[in-house]
Order: C-alpha cells, then structure tokens, then sequence
C-alpha cells in the first residue's frame, strides 16, 4: 500500500478508451491526403505520445514536411468526434467516487481543451483538483513536467502522491518526478511494456487502486 494525498491519472488508455475515435480520426485523415490507411491495431499502438508524435509515427518519413497539414486535419475530424465510442473504462467511476476526498489530477499528453471536453462529456470534471495537457507544459511526458506542476499547485510532497498511466512513457515521467508509478495492464500497453519501464507496481484493474493507495 502507498500513503497517496495525491491520485495523478493518465488521461487515453487509463481512465479512457479512446482508441477507436482517434482510429477513425487518423485514418479519415489519411483518407484526405491519399495515404493509405491504417489498421485500428495499428492506430492503437502509436497512440500516448501527444497527436505531433502520433502523426509522426503515422505518415511516411518522406511525408514529414506535411505534418502541419497532417495536424490541422486530424484535429478537425477528432476534436468533433471525441465521445462517439470513446468510453470510461469500467470501475473508474467507482474509484473516483471513493477516492473524491482525496485530491485527483490529470496529466495528459492530450491538448486540454479536448481533454476538458472529454471530462465534461462524461461528467467527471469536478472530481479533479487539476488538470494538464500536454501544450501546458514545455516538455510532454516522460518528461515530468506536468506531474512537477501538479505537486506545487496542489502543495502535496512527491513521496505523498501516485500516477498511474498505461504506458512507457507514463512510468517514466512519474519516476523522474519522484512518486510511486503504478502501470495500467489494462490500457493500450499491456504489462511488458510496463514491466520493462520499472513500474512500482502494476494493476490488472484500476479499482486495484481502491487497495493499494491510503
């Protein structure tokens, strides 16, 4: 058990399944610059690193002087198409219910509009104490910028709080902020990943966090 004042989450791939609207998005995009479209799997795998990295991972090397167009066109189709089969995993309801006397943040790769708008979708916005996106920040996860920004708004010790997130990058950015990195299995990553990245413990669950954060 950890002693957590603070519950920092990933956003995609932690409290959100958002994998198949970002699919759609990528390759409706794709669609319009005559590029040949990508596998929902595909899609799924580059996802966690912010939409400039997602793209990146996405068009042909030789199709990189594009990305700003590339951008501007993913961003049309995904900002109005972000809760079409977008969901909550199961049980993040329940957690954030238990933990609502705690203080709860996001840290997100996701620029913050879009991130605001997907909380506010699903009515969870008001559980959090506060929320960064990855344009509020010079340098996105792993970096621990956001997570750092965090602790001194909300004046908590890193020893005192938690970030839980699905992927490398998410276990990375926490270590390098100095609080306990609990992995998401059940994300877009999977264990190894978050096996091989050092996680301090890794959940099959999220309600897991119900047990493991006092």
């Amino acid at each position: 058990m950890f002693k957590a004042d603070l519950i920092i989450f990933d956003l995609d791939g932690t409290l959100i399944d958002s994998s198949e609207d970002i699919a759609w998005a990528v390759n409706k995009m794709l669609g319009d610059m005559g590029l040949e479209k990508l596998s929902y799997q595909a899609v799924k795998d580059r996802i966690g690193w912010g939409v400039k990295m997602l793209l990146q991972k996405i068009l042909p090397v030789e199709k990189h002087d594009l990305l700003e167009e590339a951008r501007n066109i993913f961003m049309g189709y995904y900002s109005s198409h972000l809760l079409v089969k977008t969901k909550l995993y199961p049980e993040v309801m329940e957690v954030l219910k238990r933990f609502k006397n705690k203080k709860l943040a996001v840290a997100t790769n996701k620029p913050l509009n879009l991130t605001e708008k997907i909380l506010d979708g699903f009515n969870i916005s008001d559980y959090f104490k506060k929320v960064v996106g990855g344009d509020g920040v010079q340098n996105k996860k792993p970096s621990p910028e956001a997570i750092e920004a965090i602790l001194r708004e909300l004046k908590v010790l890193p020893g005192e709080a938690v970030f839980i997130g699905d992927s490398r990058i998410d276990v990375e950015a926490g270590k390098n902020a100095g609080v306990i990195a609990i992995g998401a299995a059940y994300g877009f990553r999977g264990r190894q990943e978050l096996e091989e990245a050092g996680a301090d413990v890794i959940v099959e669950d999220i309600k897991e966090l119900i047990s493991l954060c006092i």
